[in-house]
């Protein structure tokens, strides 16, 4: 229904603004004033730096001021752009998997793991331009699929709690890539764990070499479009969300529950599998994560912005990037602790989650839009 679909951009607009009124007071607390001052000079030093931090913290990811003058920050544009791209991937799978009602949460031991086994082909594969970065991609997303079959299989053939099965596979992930990057393609003259370096010709297309704006944001976008399309217009699409909504009603339909089920899970491996070696072929140029980078948890996150619905996912992922990096730059200028966007984060998912969060305005929609749908079937009636 309309009203239900207005209802949800309305909540989490509010949630947003909540949040950031929050933000804006952990911040006046911060930077409240101690000592010998009289309250009232002390609230207004407080409220003019708290102004300048959550100012910066709001435009810093786009414009900078320089020379008396705000001029446009490409810097930080395309650091907020890069820094969207994993986590709108990761997002873009746990959307799929929650579409179908099921919590595997394997999406960072599923990327961790690609990037770490395809890491080994965009050091010594052939170097092909643009044939070897898809190929390095493809043996990611192949790995990614077949780390979520695991669970897949456990949950179709024995019912086994995917929440469970794809969280332990996580940590199983994680030391196994640390384990095949230290043994087999560690770099020896690095003074640290990373990997030899890719080749020249697995790395993506750069927009911008300075900052190494790469490529990974039109894959991504071009995912989206794609699972969109996938899961509105298509008959595969209808089965899953049926079953999301009513397994048991679509397995008296004729739908294959189990084997869809499991395909939903291979699709979204696959998906989660890319977000890792993209952000390494984009921007590092070799594996250099000696833990979990969290985009998987950060998927999570993102789905529940977007309501699980692929198309608003790259809006969700630019989101919350985009407080991020206002974050961080804030807490370069001032003594704000950039972490504050993770009571943000949590506020935001608190708020769109809780089905009791202005549950009256939505009901009042329902009620509304019922009531008009059944005056204009009333006239349509008399008219005839």
């Amino acid at each position: 229904m309309k009203s239900t679909k207005r209802y949800e951009v309305y909540r989490t607009a509010i949630a947003i603004g909540i949040a950031l009124l929050l933000g804006y007071i952990l911040i006046l607390i911060t930077v409240f004033p101690k000592g010998d001052i009289v309250f009232f000079d002390k609230l207004k030093s407080a409220i003019k730096d708290a102004n300048d931090a959550f100012r910066t913290f709001l435009i810093s990811p786009i414009l900078k001021h320089r020379r008396g003058h705000w001029v446009f920050n490409l810097r930080g544009f395309i650091q907020w752009i890069n820094e969207s791209v994993p986590i709108m991937i990761t997002g873009l799978a746990v959307s799929l998997i929650f579409t179908a009602k099921h919590f595997n949460i394997g999406a960072e031991g599923q990327l961790f793991l690609g990037a770490a086994i395809a890491t080994g082909a965009a050091i010594y594969f052939p170097s092909i331009p643009i044939i070897t970065p898809i190929v390095v991609i493809l043996i990611a997303s192949l790995v990614g699929a077949g780390w979520s079959a695991i669970p897949g299989y456990l949950k179709s053939k024995w019912n086994a709690s995917e929440v469970v099965t794809s969280l332990m596979l996580n940590y199983v992930a994680l030391y196994m890539g640390l384990f095949i990057i230290k043994t087999f393609l560690r770099d020896p003259n690095a003074g640290q764990l990373v990997s030899l370096k890719f080749s020249d010709s697995a790395t993506l297309f750069l927009l911008n070499t300075r900052y190494r704006w790469h490529s990974g944001i039109l894959i991504a976008l071009g995912m989206s479009i794609a699972l969109w399309f996938v899961m509105k217009k298509t008959t595969w699409g209808y089965k899953v969300r049926l079953i999301g909504n009513n397994k048991h009603f679509a397995y008296h339909s004729g739908i294959n529950t189990q084997k869809t089920f499991f395909q939903v899970h291979l699709l979204s491996g696959a998906i989660a599998g890319t977000a890792g070696i993209i952000e390494l072929l984009g921007y590092y140029g070799r594996f250099v994560w000696l833990y979990s980078p969290g985009y998987g948890w950060d998927g999570i996150i993102i789905a529940t912005l977007a309501r699980n619905n692929p198309i608003y996912v790259p809006l969700a992922a630019l989101f919350l990037s985009y407080i991020r990096v206002g974050a961080k730059t804030m807490g370069r200028y001032t003594n704000i602790p950039p972490e504050m966007v993770s009571i943000l984060q949590a506020t935001i998912i608190l708020l769109v989650t809780a089905e009791a969060f202005l549950s009256q305005m939505r009901q009042r929609a329902i009620e509304k839009e019922a009531k008009s749908t059944e005056e204009a079937i009333a006239g349509g009636d008399i008219n005839e």
